[in-house]
């Protein structure tokens, strides 16, 4: 069998409460360039949200 959808393949959908959403903001040249640059091992959504949850002490809800 080849191709097609198959039981139980893919990654299983995040819960409703953690599911990302698109959310745009203004962000100075430099600091863009910085989070999109190449050498990065992170995505720039995934940097900012570890960020903001070291800074603010913030914790993703439970339910």
């Amino acid at each position: 069998m080849r191709g097609g959808k198959r039981e139980g393949a893919g990654r299983n959908p995040a819960p409703e409460h953690l599911k990302k959403v698109p959310y745009n903001t203004k962000l100075p040249q430099w600091l863009r360039d910085w989070l999109t640059g190449p050498e990065r091992e992170e995505s720039g959504p995934v940097m900012i949200e570890r960020a903001l949850c070291r800074m603010y002490k913030l914790k993703p809800p439970a339910e």
